[in-house]
């Protein structure tokens, strides 16, 4: 499987016999693929770097590509001689024509030397230097992304770092750009006067409020992301159906996280109060089930971000009540993660927490707003434990208030919510998270949550309850039912009990083993 030039084949008449046979199909002007499978642009976003090196040798990615050394929304800005455009299925390669376009500390991002990346120095340097007039096409940062970047440079690098790219900056560049990075990285260090700006990196850096820049430059593109997704809106208009949607939504939340109480333990718990021999599972359900079956809890709509966060800490509180060595309603103290996934640092929960809620305000759609809110909570990983429960009831906290149905993670899409999470995670976008949510609202809209007996039922015809596992290995998926189609169907059983307390993954042990297998 593989990316082919002209120089792959004998003569142009074998190359002519393979794209006959189907063997091949062209990708651009003097590229072919073998990967017929896929869509070209597929193809290109894994090959861009082969492409790009060879159709455009000795291009540096420059200007506003510099600090992500990779396309965004399909735009790649490099520094080559050429002055066209290279037009590729889903990709637009964008050169700016300078003949003298390499710079001794260009770090080299191909096998065969073809394609170069910005240095560091280079990036600020090439986005500082105003040179020409505008063009239709913007080739650098914006004020505000600049400072972006400014700031996390100086949140992720040592004084000394700073100092010594201070000295090549410079050295390289010309007067005006030298005065501008030296203004904002002395005010991102509080060593001189404030700069006045859009970028939140920065304000915050100069207010001495440390937050994971790194995480918020992924929940702004997480942000504009999911403006781009379909609008989903479903609204509950049958009541009385969705009575016991609260409850399941507390029992799969803990579940996901490991609760080994039965459906039939939990209701005992919630509703008679009853001992199961399960203490800490017992209180785990019924204090979320408290949480998420208060209309007002729920309703509560936050105008600023430090609102929501009190009621992020409030809710964990209760939920966490029984575990006083996870620090309920307390900032986690120190650091977590999953797999290869490092979570923001403890010092740094509120500033993120802050900035990512400034970065959501941009959307305004429910569903979009809870998948969102969600991710955010769940990257930042604010607490010891407790984590995947408090994100998951902020979700839903984004729906009720506008009277939608709310979405519950049910047992057989617990690997498919947690890949969609690991995926987001890693840059590779949001639409795997996206649809996993929608289907998971989805079949709670078309539920039968009138009663307990009518809910179990439907949980046992949509395969709801059945472990993800399981689910994967034999081929079960979450069916969507319309509504009243339950009553047609056989009443199977629900599958065997769940794992015993001392086998049931974590959400963190799952996330990781999810994380190792993308890798």
């Amino acid at each position: 499987m593989a990316i082919l030039f002209a120089d792959a084949f004998s003569s142009a008449s074998a190359r002519a016999r393979r794209i006959a046979s189907g063997n091949i199909v062209p990708v651009a002007r003097g590229v072919w693929t073998d990967e017929i499978r896929d869509s070209l642009e597929k193809v290109v976003e894994r090959h861009w770097r082969e492409i790009v090196g060879r159709m455009l040798p000795t291009a540096v990615i420059a200007d506003r590509s510099a600090f992500d050394l990779r396309p965004i929304a399909g735009r790649l800005f490099v520094s080559h001689p050429s002055r066209s455009p290279l037009v590729l299925p889903g990709l637009t390669v964008y050169p700016d024509g300078r003949t003298e376009n390499r710079r001794s500390d260009d770090v080299p991002l191909d096998r065969s030397g073809q394609l170069f990346g910005s240095s560091r120095t280079r990036a600020l340097i090439d986005n500082a230097e105003q040179r020409g007039r505008p063009a239709a096409i913007n080739r650098r940062l914006t004020m505000d992304e600049l400072h972006d970047k400014v700031a996390q440079i100086v949140t992720t690098s040592t004084p000394r770092q700073i100092d010594n790219m201070l000295d090549e900056i410079s050295r390289d560049a010309n007067t005006i750009a030298v005065a501008a990075i030296r203004r904002y990285v002395d005010a991102a260090r509080g060593l001189g006067p404030t700069v006045a700006t859009g970028s939140r990196a920065l304000s915050a850096a100069q207010r001495g409020e440390s937050f994971d820049s790194a995480r918020v430059a992924l929940f702004r593109q997480v942000a504009a992301d999911l403006q781009r997704m379909p609008l989903v809106q479903r609204f509950v208009d049958d009541v009385a159906r969705s009575s016991y949607v609260p409850f399941y939504e507390a029992y799969f939340s803990n579940y996901i996280e490991g609760s080994t109480l039965t459906v039939d333990e939990a209701k005992r718990v919630v509703f008679d109060d009853a001992d199961v021999g399960k203490p800490e599972d017992a209180h785990d359900i019924r204090s979320t089930w408290e949480i998420v079956s208060s209309h007002a809890e729920m309703s509560q709509e936050f105008t600023i971000a430090d609102e929501f966060m009190d009621a992020l800490r409030d809710r964990h509180r209760v939920m966490m009540a029984a575990h006083p060595d996870k620090l309920p309603g307390q900032w986690k103290v120190q650091a977590n993660q999953a797999g290869m996934t490092r979570f923001v640092e403890p010092a740094q929960v509120p500033g993120t927490l802050r900035a990512g809620w400034e970065e959501g305000q941009a959307l305004t759609d429910p569903f979009q707003r809870a998948a969102y809110v969600m991710f955010m909570v769940s990257e930042v990983h604010p607490f010891v434990d407790g984590n995947g429960r408090s994100a998951r009831v902020a979700m839903n906290g984004e729906l009720v208030p506008h009277n939608m149905h709310r979405i519950i993670i049910p047992t057989v899409l617990r690997n498919e919510y947690l890949s969609g999470l690991t995926r987001a995670t890693a840059g590779n976008g949001v639409e795997t998270l996206y649809r996993v949510l929608e289907r998971a609202q989805h079949w709670v809209a078309t539920g039968e949550f009138s009663s307990l007996e009518s809910a179990d039922r439907y949980l046992r015809a949509t395969n709801a309850i059945v472990d993800s596992g399981v689910a994967a290995i034999e081929g079960i998926h979450l069916r969507i039912l319309r509504v009243g189609e339950v009553w047609e169907l056989p009443d199977p059983p629900f599958p065997g009990p769940p794992l015993a307390s001392g086998d049931q993954p974590s959400f963190l042990d799952v996330a990781a083993k999810v994380a190792a297998a993308a890798e």
